[in-house]
């Protein structure tokens, strides 16, 4: 895999990857800004825009007929946020031109089509086109309203609330209904334009094959925006601890009750901090789906995982009304067995083993590739998949003990079973 970075004006940078195994071209045009909690329904309403249709193909109709006729191409979005930076991400693939059965440009297609959509894309006088605005508006009320029916991510979402109040995490990354009802779309145009000034952009190609002339193809149209002055992105935020856990209970009409615990730490860098939630629930072999699913049946299922750039780390459980108090006992009791050191050594090979694999195995998928590469830009650590697997496998109980103990519990979720039955 071979790797190259060009700069293309101030805050903009294209990625080419290499890989002679792919046999589809990736293009991904990423824009990063400040996580603003009161601008995400608009920013998710303009990424959806933007990937739904543009001047040349004005609707949803006519894009996906484009899509079809270039074998099957692919166009999404997406919007997440890591840490202080929101990520609104136009994502595009086709099929390698060497397997276009007619010599079709495939690749310079999908390119052609996807600046487009940015900087050409479905507006009539400085407002969005009202057919398409009203479609993707009630889609992105429809993906609101529809939250409540994931369960499990709807208690990660209310846990996160209590958790991280008043921080960017807090908020739901589409906003809510009543932000999205006060949106216009001159407004979100006005956002759209906005977010072309500020985001610091990041243009990742993956292919089997080098592409030399689109250096100069996105050179010319990001050179369009004149008016640049890309923001300062923060990624680490450490979130403080509350000197008392917060509780929250919130009766439903489920059959089965959600459990999740929050964990905030402190100074653990992120090498430790993943090993240290492979081990306690990251894996199948873990101490909590060992001991609190497995040998105690005290839940459904129990996982842990790291929220990046927070110093914190989740707990989600799903467990019957009956044993959510035994099965928040015994989450905490595995914490405090992790911070005592009392487990195996094979159980912290087990984990280190499992994380390099992980690691070894980028490169598989175009997406990996850019993940990796995207995360070596944010987290300013330029080592490669070699180097951080022999950091991890250098880690010792002790690195894992010592960061168990900055751990202190925060929230504490529960989605009760209404009347403590289905």
């Amino acid at each position: 895999m071979n790797e190259t970075i060009q700069n293309l004006g101030e805050g903009i940078d294209l990625i080419s990857i290499t890989e002679p195994k792919f046999k589809t071209c990736s293009l991904v045009m990423m824009l990063l800004v400040p996580a603003e909690p009161a601008q995400n329904s608009a920013r998710a309403l303009v990424q959806s825009l933007l990937a739904g249709s543009c001047r040349k193909y004005p609707d949803n109709a006519a894009m996906s007929v484009k899509l079809d006729n270039m074998y099957g191409a692919s166009l999404d979005s997406s919007v997440t946020v890591n840490g202080g930076v929101m990520q609104l991400l136009m994502s595009g693939s086709v099929i390698a031109d060497r397997y276009a059965l007619h010599g079709e440009q495939l690749f310079s297609e999908l390119t052609d089509l996807m600046l487009d959509c940015l900087f050409d894309p479905n507006v009539r006088d400085n407002v969005f086109v009202d057919s398409e605005y009203s479609i993707e508006r009630q889609e992105l009320l429809d993906t609101i309203s529809s939250e409540i029916n994931n369960k499990r991510s709807y208690a990660l979402m209310q846990a996160r609330k209590t958790a991280f109040c008043g921080e960017p995490d807090a908020y739901p990354v589409y906003g809510t209904k009543e932000d999205v009802e006060k949106l216009t779309p001159a407004s979100v145009y006005e956002t759209y334009r906005e977010l072309l000034r500020r985001a610091v952009i990041r243009v990742y190609y993956v292919g089997p094959e080098p592409q030399p002339e689109l250096a100069k193809r996105m050179a010319d149209a990001f050179g369009q925006l004149a008016d640049r002055e890309p923001e300062t992105l923060h990624y680490e935020l450490p979130s403080p601890c509350k000197e008392v856990p917060a509780e929250v209970t919130e009766p439903m009409d489920v059959t089965q009750s959600q459990l999740v615990l929050v964990f905030k730490g402190k100074g653990i860098d992120r090498d430790t901090f993943q090993l240290l939630s492979a081990l306690y629930g990251g894996t199948p072999f873990s101490m909590l789906f060992m001991n609190v699913r497995e040998r105690l049946s005290l839940c459904y299922y129990c996982s842990s995982f790291v929220v990046p750039g927070r110093g914190s780390m989740i707990v989600s459980s799903g467990v019957s009304f009956a044993n959510a108090g035994r099965a928040k006992e015994a989450i905490l009791e595995q914490l405090a067995v992790l911070q005592r050191g009392d487990f195996p050594e094979e159980l912290l090979q087990n984990a280190q083993h499992s994380i390099v694999n992980c690691l070894r195995s980028i490169g598989d998928t175009p997406f990996s590739c850019i993940n990796e590469s995207y995360g070596r830009f944010y987290t300013g650590d330029d080592a490669d998949v070699e180097t951080r697997a022999a950091r991890c496998l250098a880690l010792t109980k002790d690195d894992i003990v010592a960061a168990a103990k900055t751990l202190h519990l925060d929230t504490v979720y529960l989605m009760q079973q209404e009347g403590g039955q289905a």
